[in-house]
């Protein structure tokens, strides 16, 4: 005989939705508060392009690159972390291989029961396609006011020299 399972409460079958949800759209890591690795989503091992292997147990600043992983800045970011402090923001990140990628991302410590955080979890979502655009159109600014210089000289020089012209 077989036992049939029903739900009693509503809440936890959407809280099970809302978590399914999340792990569809968003690259998730976990991170021990030394910032070891404990798994990763599907969506964060393609973002970065690791297997879990090649990741779990290693720690968060293979993600980052040296000046960033040996400053005063990058140590803060992980006390307040263990602190317990919420962080959140647009990151750059490295992915296997060196490759630049940009991430928006919240970093989110989990509380136990004693109220002492006891790991982090990150949610990120890749925006290194709208980064991209952003340097392009950066780029083609700044040719676009480098040829308006270049035509502000030449009318400099021309009335310079229809001014010199017409004194003489």
């Amino acid at each position: 005989n077989g036992y049939v399972v029903e739900w009693t409460d509503s809440s936890i079958m959407d809280n099970q939705s809302k978590v399914e949800a999340i792990n569809k759209s968003q690259a998730i890591i976990e991170f021990n508060l030394d910032g070891s690795i404990i798994t990763a989503n599907e969506n964060f091992l393609k973002t970065l392009g690791y297997r879990l292997d090649e990741i779990k147990g290693k720690h968060h600043s293979m993600f980052v690159d040296s000046s960033y992983r040996d400053s005063a800045d990058y140590q803060k970011f992980w006390n307040d972390l263990r602190a317990g402090q919420f962080q959140a923001g647009k990151y750059k990140r490295l992915a296997k291989g060196g490759r630049e990628v940009w991430i928006e991302a919240s970093y989110n410590p989990v509380i136990d029961l004693n109220g002492r955080p006891f790991k982090v979890v990150k949610f990120a979502t890749d925006i290194t396609g709208t980064v991209d655009q952003l340097r392009d159109i950066k780029q083609e600014m700044v040719n676009y006011l480098a040829k308006i210089e270049d035509s502000v000289s030449v009318v400099n020089q021309q009335t310079e020299a229809a001014s010199s012209a017409s004194t003489q």
